[in-house]
This record gives C-alpha cells, sequence and structure tokens, in this order.
C-alpha cells in the first residue's frame, strides 16, 4: 500500500508542472547592445527574451547564451526548425513575452 501511495504521489507531482516544447520557424534573432537575446518564432509571432550573453538570466549562463544565439542564427539562415524546451506550464501561443519570458531548458535544431 506504501509503495503505491508513492509512485501515486509521484506520478501526480510530476504532472502537476507539464512541461512543454514548441517545433517553430525562427523569424528574428535581435541581441540588444546590453546582452538581451529577443528571439521571434513562428510559435508565438511575438518577441520572447531567452538570455543574456553578458550576464547570468534566470540561471542560463552567457557561455550557453552565446553557443544558442549561433545555433539561432544557423537554424535561421538555413530555413530550418528549433525546438524549445520549457519546464514550465504553458503553450507556444501563450509563451510569455519580452521581460515575462520563460527560460528554455534547451534550445535544439529540429533536422
Amino acid at each position: 500500500m506504501k509503495l503505491l501511495s508513492f509512485f501515486s504521489m509521484l506520478f501526480f507531482s510530476v504532472n502537476a508542472n507539464a512541461a512543454f516544447s514548441c517545433e517553430v520557424d525562427v523569424k528574428r534573432v535581435l541581441v540588444y547592445g546590453n546582452g538581451t537575446v529577443n528571439i521571434l518564432h513562428s510559435g508565438r509571432n511575438d518577441y520572447t527574451i531567452i538570455c543574456n550573453t553578458k550576464g547570468t538570466w534566470k540561471n542560463i549562463d552567457t557561455v550557453t547564451c552565446s553557443l544558442w544565439v549561433g545555433l539561432l542564427q544557423n537554424i535561421q539562415n538555413n530555413n530550418g526548425k528549433a525546438v524549445f524546451y520549457f519546464a514550465e506550464n504553458g503553450n507556444c501561443a501563450t509563451l510569455p513575452t519580452y521581460g515575462n519570458s520563460y527560460a528554455p531548458q534547451y534550445i535544439g535544431s529540429v533536422g
């Protein structure tokens, strides 16, 4: 009985924070003078901040941010698709924008 209760609690606690991913076309990659990286993609059709190249933003460090910028520019230049994965509840169409944006857990290319 204890084992069943444990697995039930584990199952429901994992589902309470449903993560989501977006496979999108990258329309714009903007890097501002202050280091903020703002992305326009087909999943939201509005700008969402993903990181900052000059300092840690929502636990995303500058090295990761710079790598993401290069990856996203390459995807955009080659008319590819990107995948963004978020640990929060939601979906691509309702992603918070600008300063309220969620930090991605990962970004990759869809091959």
